[in-house]
């Protein structure tokens, strides 16, 4: 798909999703990774009657609304949810539902996913700040959250030694120009986010993850999400130093490094 392709971000009824087979089956469509993985239970928030408050942003081409290029859904609670799996097997506390709107509270982004045809036109940050705004429009005495299963981690803790080889494989394994090995990292705090926390033991349908759960805290404040991509810039390159000054040890033949604490607290929520 090319670049310049006229591409239009908002929001999805969860009506529609419902009641309309060619957009509910494009949204499935969106969902096959997570599918394919095994990762469906929560397909089941997705509805008008939902066991949580839920919103889904889509991207399509201006020509092909019901052909969607990628999604991401926002699930509310009262506060900042701890384990994943509590969205699946327990109901909102407050008694809302799908189609509620609340405006305090919490906004948790889940399923941040592109379609591959939409590869090259960095729809996943696009989509996450649509969230964003949507909440400034929407929830505007919000807080926003993501709960991102940290996908590759069980692989890269799996070449660690120490107390803690899952906190070290999220902060502490970087490739040559210092960046973290795993992808969802990259994402959300390249968008602005910190990690806020490490949640082990919060999804039992994601083997990929090692079942660990990372939760980022996102201001809505755009000009706070800009300085602080700007911290977690002076981060990155803080570790490419020390890489380069070969202080930090190397792992699978050189492809990723094992960094010192290069000022951490940059970018992890205190």
């Amino acid at each position: 798909m090319a670049p310049h392709v006229d591409l239009v971000l908002g929001e999805v009824r969860l009506i529609d999703l419902q009641e309309n087979a060619s957009l509910r089956a494009s949204f499935l469509d969106v969902q096959a990774p997570w599918i394919a993985a095994g990762v469906r239970r929560w397909l089941g928030l997705v509805r008008t009657d939902g066991a949580w408050p839920v919103f889904v942003l889509a991207a399509w081409q201006s020509d092909a609304p019901t052909r969607l290029l990628g999604t991401v859904v926002g699930v509310w609670a009262p506060q900042p949810i701890g384990r994943f799996d509590d969205l699946l097997e327990t109901e909102c506390p407050d008694g809302l539902r799908g189609a509620a709107r609340p405006q305090d509270g919490v906004w948790h982004f889940v399923a941040a996913t592109v379609s591959p045809q939409a590869e090259g036109l960095n729809l996943g940050r696009r989509l996450v700040g649509a969230a964003l705004d949507w909440m400034t429009l929407h929830a505007p005495n919000a807080r926003a959250r993501t709960l991102s299963p940290a996908v590759g981690l069980p692989g890269v803790a799996a070449l660690l030694h120490g107390t803690d080889p899952i906190r070290d494989a999220v902060l502490h394994v970087a490739n040559a120009q210092g960046q973290p090995a795993l992808d969802i990292l990259r994402l959300h705090l390249g968008a602005g986010a910190t990690l806020e926390a490490i949640l082990r033991e919060s999804r039992r349908d994601e083997a990929r993850s090692g079942h660990v759960t990372l939760r980022f805290a996102y201001d809505v404040d755009t000009a706070s999400r800009e300085a602080q991509k700007l911290r977690y810039k002076a981060w990155l390159e803080r570790r490419a130093r020390q890489i380069a000054a070969g202080s930090v040890t190397a792992l699978q033949d050189g492809a990723l490094w094992q960094v010192e604490n290069a000022q951490d607290a940059e970018v992890t929520a205190a």
